[in-house]
């Protein structure tokens, strides 16, 4: 007999809705790894459901792709559970992607250390995002995030893409996020000669669709400290040649003013 284990979540809807089909094969929804061999989802009650995910095995994951979009999921905790002791795990999903629900807030306040990826692009009513500790997490995508409020990246600082097209974030909480984003994966471009300013970057910020203040001195030096270490950053607007120099953002770099 094989040894199997299972891992549970939970997360809630907003009413009664219909769930796209949810598995591990080539479903619209649900998980991608070699270990899984069959996951589902069950309704709760009437406006909550349980995520049920069997591998094969002692032990659970990693999971390489976990993905749930474009249905009406109201909360995300996070929040896994071992059916065998009902103890508090991490899955170890590497690639998680959320967009386009009708997600209120989402949760992460105990570590997630396989997690790469998050996307939760296209949910317009996010107010509130909290991620504690991902150390590994080097993607984030919150385009098109219209309500977000709070956004709390923890100790997080491997960070190489973030983006927030479409925010439409104000000044304070486009400070919150920048004072969070801790990017330490940079390319000094302080040091005049060979490879100042390089032509390519793997590293990138976008803000368009958002007003950026760039009177904001928190803002801007976050900014400005990015491009000086050869980041591609995006915006609508140019700021004041006196709070970040042309040169920073002209042919030599790919950090440029992007028209929509």
């Amino acid at each position: 007999m094989i040894e199997t284990n299972t891992i549970l979540s939970y997360f809630k809807t907003a009413g009664l809705t219909n769930q796209i089909e949810f598995g591990n094969g080539p479903e619209f929804n649900g998980t991608r790894c070699e270990t899984v061999f069959r996951s589902s989802l069950r309704r709760q009650l009437r406006d909550s459901y349980e995520v049920r995910v069997e591998q094969n095995g002692k032990t659970h994951g990693p999971i390489n792709v976990f993905k749930l979009t474009n249905q009406s999921v109201l909360t995300w905790d996070d929040h896994w559970i071992d059916a065998r002791d009902n103890t508090i795990i991490d899955p170890l999903i590497r690639h998680m992607n959320l967009q386009r629900n009708e997600l209120v807030y989402v949760n992460m306040n105990t570590p997630r250390l396989g997690l790469k990826t998050l996307s939760l692009e296209g949910n317009k009513n996010l107010s509130h995002l909290y991620i504690h500790e991902a150390p590994e997490l080097t993607e984030l995508d919150l385009s098109g995030c219209v309500s977000l409020r709070h956004v709390s990246l923890g100790i997080n600082r491997s960070i190489t893409k973030l983006s927030l097209n479409g925010c439409g974030l104000s000044g304070p909480v486009l400070e919150q996020v920048l004072r969070d984003f801790r990017p330490v994966i940079t390319a000094s471009a302080n040091v005049a000669g060979v490879g100042m300013f390089r032509k390519t970057s793997t590293t990138l910020l976008d803000l368009r669709g958002n007003d950026v203040d760039w009177s904001n001195r928190n803002i801007a030096s976050k900014i400005r400290l990015l491009l000086c270490n050869n980041w591609a950053v995006k915006w609508d607007q140019a700021p004041p040649a006196d709070i970040v120099p042309i040169r920073l953002y002209s042919v030599p770099v790919e950090s440029r003013v992007v028209t929509r």
